[in-house]
């Protein structure tokens, strides 16, 4: 019990207590505001003192045990005020309640304001109420993009939570000019029937700047250029291995002659390739991959971030790493003439290319030149150059390598990519297609058989630790195609030219129908629409086999530094080379394997849709400051409004209309995918030749459209 001093003292709290909240109050609020524990007698005592002082008319006891000085605006609410395009509301600062706001009744209000709210009698008994009184302003800055209307400034936010637009004092402009993405802070605003003001902050770029449109881009498909601090300081705490030091567990290869081969941009280098002639008259290939293992600790603030990515991400104009820079470019990477840990696979073939034995080793290396895809190929071509005997040499077993694979079912797929060069502003000025040669294919067939090679030792695993199901680990899968799709690919492809009509088609039969096309100007599509009808690979905990590539087991453990999938098979090598692990462990791997190649599986389609955007609007961005230019292009698609043409020097798809071709009335031959004259008979379909004029270019939504001008003679259009 309270004596009577110290019940006029606590009386005397609770009453200002309640003045200050201007809200009702819950017993246990009062109860922590007077430092009283719920279990303590005190606390009943406070009780049956509000009971008192509530019979006493001095406060009043509200539903759910909320208490109110008496006679007060006590039902009025104060929280903070969420504004969103369709409803807003006000959270009760003691979570009682949500409150409704409509829009007429917002008031001065923004998002993010504290504010009090009368409430309202509604008929349906739902919980709405206006704003009376804005307490504390929002203070966060805004973003959002300046536009002038030939008048006034106004600032228009890039976030839904604000309904209507800010104006701009001239003398608040700090230099931003229209269509400015800007960031803003907004000036203090009592009369709302006029639309509020905002001071600009600084000016991050003009929508109209090809900064801007790749950067929306990275936005759109929610790509995050920047680490989180913790990661970047854990990447620091890791330097290159010294060059005099000594590395036990590790084998040590400084001495052998090492080489990488990557493309002429590359910053990150993840493989390396060494050969050795060995005295049984064998050949031991060498693979080299960075062992980023060693530095990217299981659940480590590194290795969640580059679990939650999932593989770096290139853009025309930049790469998201998975890693941070420092690693993925500098620590890791194999750069020449430096000390650099590496996780190899050593391959021993003999002479018919049969593997015979393999190792896999944690080592040391020192790379001793890096060589660009250019320079190789111009080894392999002029039989002469630096290092030629152990490019050669390589390059003999890759052809062979190669002619094997595709004998066993291993699809010849002739594909393409292309590339841009940009000038000392960022901006694109030349499109490139790089097409697969012999350089390119060395060090493809060089990762395959590493890739392979790991994916078997997995299996011998599971036979040596005597495992009734496959020890856990991620592989690269590629299902056999459906047949209606493969089926209805051939179909059209056989409109194209003179296809074989073959049910239940088989690799090789798809390889000699690449072959057929090889060199004319259909061969383009005919790959990719055989491509397209085939399945998507994905990661999988089982090996169910690589289709296209004609593989019975096959994973991914030659790219670490950009890919997830790569690292944990890396570690997974790792684990297990100390020995069986305990059931619980492997339960808790399986689980793992299950989930994270699920994950990373969707992570890879979405930066391929993203990586896809980025060369569209590259190509857009050429040709916008060539509007009113002709080019010669050649068909890639035929509906029945238009062709698709592709501009053969840009590499860039885009729409001519039927109705703007020649003076000939064309008709669409949907069995044929082709359009016909029907006074002059020519046919214009896929691989025709004709030239087009850049009409229409629009960078937002990245589309193109060409104007018709005359078709080629070469291309034999005559019926």
């Amino acid at each position: 019990m309270f004596d009577q001093k110290k019940k006029e003292s606590v009386t005397s709290q609770i009453l200002e207590f309640m003045r200050f909240k201007k809200v009702p109050v819950k017993l246990h609020q009062l109860s922590k505001h007077l430092n009283i524990d719920s279990h303590s007698p005190e606390y009943k005592t406070l009780d049956e003192l509000l009971d008192e002082l509530a019979t006493n008319l001095v406060i009043e006891k509200l539903t759910r045990r909320r208490y109110a000085l008496a006679g007060s605006s006590n039902t009025n609410v104060i929280g903070i005020l969420y504004v969103e395009p369709l409803k807003s509301y006000v959270i009760d600062e003691d979570k009682n309640a949500k409150v409704h706001i409509r829009n007429r009744f917002l008031s001065n209000a923004l998002h993010g304001d504290k504010v009090e709210v009368e409430l309202l009698v509604d008929p349906k008994r739902k919980l709405f109420g206006k704003v009376i009184d804005v307490l504390e302003r929002n203070v966060t800055k805004l973003k959002g993009k300046v536009d002038f209307d030939g008048n006034e400034y106004f600032f228009i936010p890039e976030s839904e939570h604000y309904l209507f637009d800010f104006h701009i004092p001239s003398d608040k402009l700090k230099g931003a000019k229209d269509r400015d993405f800007v960031t803003a802070h907004i000036l203090e605003w009592n009369n709302s029937t006029s639309n509020p003001s905002v001071e600009i902050d600084e000016v991050l770029m003009n929508l109209e700047s090809n900064a801007y449109k790749y950067d929306a881009i990275v936005a759109e498909f929610e790509l995050n250029p920047h680490f989180p601090k913790e990661v970047v300081k854990e990447s620091e705490e890791y330097d290159i291995p010294k060059a005099k030091s000594k590395y036990p567990g590790r084998m040590d290869l400084r001495d052998e002659l090492v080489i990488t081969i990557d493309p002429d941009d590359a910053k990150d280098f993840d493989d390396a390739l060494s050969l050795m002639f060995l005295e049984n008259g064998n050949i031991e290939l060498g693979v080299h991959i960075a062992d980023v293992s060693h530095y990217v600790k299981e659940n480590s603030e590194l290795d969640i971030e580059a679990r939650n990515r999932g593989n770096s991400t290139y853009l025309a104009d930049r790469v998201v790493p998975m890693l941070p820079e420092r690693l993925s470019n500098n620590i890791c990477s194999l750069k020449p003439n430096t000390i650099r840990f590496a996780h190899t696979v050593f391959i021993e073939y003999d002479k018919e290319c049969n593997v015979v034995d393999y190792e896999i080793a944690e080592t040391v290396i020192k790379s001793d030149k890096r060589f660009t895809y250019d320079d190789v190929f111009k080894i392999i071509t002029d039989q002469d150059g630096l290092h030629k005997d152990l490019i050669l040499a390589i390059d003999k077993l890759a052809l062979d390598l190669r002619k094997k694979r595709f004998l066993k079912g291993g699809i010849n797929f002739e594909t393409s990519e292309v590339k841009f060069s940009f000038n000392d502003k960022k901006e694109p000025i030349e499109a490139k297609l790089k097409k697969s040669n012999r350089a390119t294919q060395l060090v493809e067939e060089c990762m395959l058989a590493a890739n392979q090679v790991v994916a078997k030792h997995f299996t011998n695993l599971t036979k040596d630790f005597m495992l009734s199901a496959p020890v856990p680990t991620i592989y690269r899968v590629h299902e056999n195609p459906d047949t209606e799709k493969i089926d209805q690919a051939v179909e059209f492809v056989a409109s194209l030219g003179s296809v074989p009509k073959k049910k239940n088609l088989t690799s090789k039969d798809i390889n000699k129908i690449i072959e057929n096309f090889h060199g004319k100007p259909e061969a383009d599509l005919v790959n990719s629409v055989l491509i397209r009808s085939l399945p998507k690979a994905f990661y999988d905990p089982g090996s169910k086999g690589h289709y296209g590539l004609g593989f019975q087991d096959y994973t991914h453990f030659t790219s670490p530094i950009r890919r997830y999938a790569d690292l944990i098979v890396h570690r997974a090598i790792k684990e297990y080379a100390k020995g069986k692990p305990e059931i619980p462990r492997l339960r808790t791997l399986q689980v793992f394997m299950q989930g994270v190649s699920k994950h990373i599986s969707e992570t890879e389609r979405f930066s391929m849709d993203a990586e896809r955007a980025s060369t569209k609007l590259t190509q857009t961005i050429i040709l916008s400051s060539r509007i009113g230019e002709e080019f010669l292009g050649t068909v890639t698609g035929v509906t029945n409004f238009g062709v698709f043409v592709m501009v053969d020097d840009v590499f860039a798809e885009g729409l001519v209309r039927i109705k703007n071709i020649g003076a000939d009335y064309y008709y669409f031959d949907e069995k044929r995918y082709r359009f016909v004259g029907k006074r002059t008979k020519k046919q214009i379909k896929i691989g025709t030749k004709m030239h087009i004029r850049v009409a229409k270019v629009n960078t937002e939504k990245r589309i193109i459209d060409f104007d018709f001008v005359s078709l080629i003679k070469e291309s034999k259009l005559d019926g």
